[in-house]
């Protein structure tokens, strides 16, 4: 019996199968036919049933093959309606059940609703159909496909009620997937899968974005494929999308200020795009301010293009602030909406560093820059909302640095581990760090401790002195690299008797500033021989900026030119945009921000977009409290409570990914390509499966081959006609000769 194939014979709808009687018409239109005769003996009767007698076999032959093939035209056709297919019988009798892996998409575009139904509802919905036709005995498995994927159900359940259940309590997220997470989650389901006959049925709407990332690691991705094909399961792909959907978005929002405090007047940048392939005309965008609703503009949307739309907003209280830019709805309603929480301060707090601290005036390291940060005269303007506090290069080992935003270190010598320990703390609270050269600075203790070969806090290494400050013979100008930066932005366009303050600063003596290899650092601006004079670096959380030359005039002309304050505030303004810019995340990233050592343990109440409630405890982050905080897959406002001991309440925002507004979607022959080398068998969902969906799930579906028979049997009978018909006439010819 070894390697003999038993095969059952089912159908998908088997009530159509009483058209099967059907077969019988052409039987009864034949034994009608011969009641209407009657026989009757005439003159030439002999002649003719001399004809017949010879005739007679060869002609009733050829009225039962008509008879034969009409019949089985419509035997065929009852059984093409009513979708037949064969099943091993060895699967029935021998136990042999199917394990049935259903990988949903809850990507964003799964949330377009065209009609009542969104096409994740639709997904589920044919999930649990399909479901529902599982012969008995048959297991279950479900994958929530995203970034990163969730495997709901992954031991194979044969309780397919309980799987029925999970099915329906799936809710989708606003994140994008990650097609090679994915495939190695349905490989780690199968693993572990004892069942031999395996089917990973894909419900998808096939958007292009997320699909084609797979493309980026194709190499991988056939590896994966390639161990998936080994376990021989049957793939199906659903496609639930429709080609040529349309949709228009926000997709971006910004405010111009790295650090907002009250009083202050910001603008606001939203980028509207259309991902339509014809414009649209009177778009309405709207500024909404905590909830309420603020100004609106209309702008006209080419196809394929992002339009920007500014909104002016003066912050008159600190505390943090949740501006939303809407859009009309459409189809897709999450992506109509971003968010900007902006943390609006009272004063910025900076503390100043003295490594050659002196009484005299303007003659410690730091009097010219704690002019220039909070000007003494000044009445109006950026400096108003600076609070500078000097300290000396001694007192910053017994200082707490929690309350400040900025610590500027100007000409400090060396520093000990304890001091580098709690700058790193300062670090990763969101804090920033300014240090600035000069004669004292221990460029090998600077190495050491905070570089430490690209692993510590200072983004470069501190090469060779450049120049001599002695003689002052030969100054290095200030290249300002094109006013890419920020700091220098404000400058882009200006005459240049505007721009000569700042690019005619002398400079007689500097650090020479190395960047490591691969180093995501920036070069804010350099000297004219090319040396980087400012490079800022950005980590997890704070912002580093170092300036190669001295902050007094010991080292440069600069603090006596007009480009220093304004230059010297947008450092330390952009020094401190972590603890803004961690206040937005994307969706599906991980939300991290610190507290004090004394909220390490303390309580944490978490609520999402959704209104749901997730509680927690924070954590201990080498002696900080640590949120983190991983639930992000929906767009909107989160709202975190901690305590007691400490009572904090701050916001932030999750923004959904741009790309997965973009509703292209890849078609059967990408899908087949896409999964190479594995044989995929491809459904439109909104054509075949809604009529049978149980048909995702059979094995040897007959339909076709029946209705290709059809065809044939069409063509073959009307021959046959035409053939007999010739021989009757010739026997008819005979007769009247």
């Amino acid at each position: 019996m070894a390697g003999v194939l038993v095969f059952g014979l089912g159908f998908a709808n088997a009530a159509l199968l009483y058209g099967l009687a059907a077969a019988a018409i052409p039987l009864v239109i034949h034994l009608l036919n011969r009641r209407k005769y009657r026989e009757t003996t005439w003159a030439a009767m002999r002649f003719l049933l001399a004809a017949i007698r010879k005739n007679q076999r060869r002609i009733r032959i050829e009225h039962w093959l008509l008879l034969l093939v009409r019949t089985l035209v419509l035997l065929c056709l009852a059984l093409a309606m009513a979708k037949p297919f064969l099943e091993s019988y060895g699967a029935v009798l021998l136990g042999r059940r199917t394990h049935r892996v259903f990988v949903i998409d809850a990507s964003l575009s799964m949330n377009y609703t065209a009609a009542e139904r969104s096409r994740f509802d639709q997904a589920k919905a044919l999930a649990a159909r399909l479901l529902s036709e599982s012969r008995r005995g048959d297991a279950a498995s479900i994958i929530l496909s995203g970034a990163p994927p969730r495997v709901v159900i992954g031991d194979p359940s044969s309780n397919l009620a309980e799987v029925r259940k999970e099915i329906d309590e799936l809710e989708p997220t606003h994140g994008r997937v990650d097609l090679r997470a994915v495939l190695e989650a349905v490989e780690r389901v199968l693993e572990a899968s004892t069942i031999p006959q395996k089917e990973v049925v894909f419900l998808s709407d096939m958007q292009a974005e997320s699909w084609r990332s797979g493309e980026k690691s194709a190499e991988e991705l056939g590896r994966i494929m390639s161990r998936l094909e080994a376990r021989k399961p049957r793939v199906v792909v659903v496609d639930l999308g429709t080609a040529g959907e349309e949709n228009r978005a926000v997709v971006g929002l910004e405010i111009d200020a790295p650090v907002v405090a009250a009083g202050m007047t910001a603008h606001i940048r939203a980028l509207v795009r259309s991902y339509s392939s014809r414009p649209e005309t009177g778009v309405r965008v709207r500024l909404e301010d905590d909830g309420r609703q603020g100004p609106e503009e209309t702008v006209d949307l080419p196809p394929g293009e992002a339009v920007p739309v500014i909104f002016r907003r003066q912050f008159t209280t600190p505390g943090d602030h949740l501006l939303e830019v809407a859009l009309d709805d459409d189809p897709l309603l999450v992506d109509n909406r971003r968010r900007l929480v902006v943390p609006v301060r009272e004063s910025l707090s900076v503390l100043l560093v003295d490594g050659s601290y002196k009484s005299e005036a303007y003659q410690a390291e730091t009097d010219y820059l704690a002019q220039a940060l909070a000007p003494s005269d000044d009445e109006a303007g950026k400096g108003r909302m600076i609070k500078v506090e000097v300290i000396s290069e001694s007192r910053l080992g017994s200082r707490e640095l929690a309350p400040y935003d900025v610590i500027v270190l100007c000409n400090v010598g060396q520093f000990a581990p304890q001091e580098v320990a709690a700058l790193e703390q300062f670090l990763r609270q969101g804090g920033g760090l300014v240090f600035f050269g000069g004669d004292q600075v221990s460029a090998e203790n600077y190495n050491r401790v905070l570089h430490d070969d690209g692993r510590g806090i200072l983004p470069v290494a501190l090469g060779p002195t450049v120049g001599d400050a002695a003689r002052k013979e030969a100054g290095f100008l200030i290249n300002p690299l094109g006013f890419r930066h920020p700091i220098v932005a404000d400058y882009e366009g200006e005459a240049d008797t505007v721009t000569s303050g700042l690019t005619q600063a002398l400079t007689w003596r500097y650090h020479k500033l190395v960047l490591p290899k691969n180093s995501q650092a920036k070069v804010a601006l350099a000297f004219d021989d090319g040396d980087p004079a400012v490079v800022e670096s950005k980590g997890k959380r704070g912002t580093v900026i170092v300036v190669a030359t001295s902050a007094d005039a010991g080292w440069t002309t600069w603090p006596l030119h007009k480009s220093y304050p304004p230059v010297m505030q947008q450092v330390v303004l952009q020094a401190a945009s972590g603890k803004l810019e961690e206040r937005n995340i994307d969706v599906g990233a991980a939300y991290d921000q610190s507290f004090p050592a004394a909220a390490v343990a303390a309580p944490v109440t978490i609520t999402t977009p959704s209104g749901r409630s997730i509680t927690g405890r924070l954590g201990d982050a080498r002696g900080l409290g640590l949120l983190h905080f991983e639930q992000t897959d929906l767009a909107g406002r989160y709202e975190a409570k901690v305590g007691p001991p400490l009572s904090v309440s701050t916001l932030f925002a999750a923004n959904p990914d741009p790309a997965e507004s973009d509703l292209t979607k890849i078609d059967r022959s990408g899908v087949q390509s896409l999964f190479a080398p594995l044989s995929v068998v491809y459904v439109a969902g909104s054509g075949e499966v809604a009529v049978d969906p149980g048909s995702v799930g059979r094995k040897g579906e007959l339909h076709r081959p029946l209705l290709q028979a059809i065809l044939i049997l069409l063509l073959v009978e009307s021959v046959l006609a035409w053939l007999f018909g010739r021989s009757r006439a010739s026997t008819r010819g005979l007769l009247r000769s």
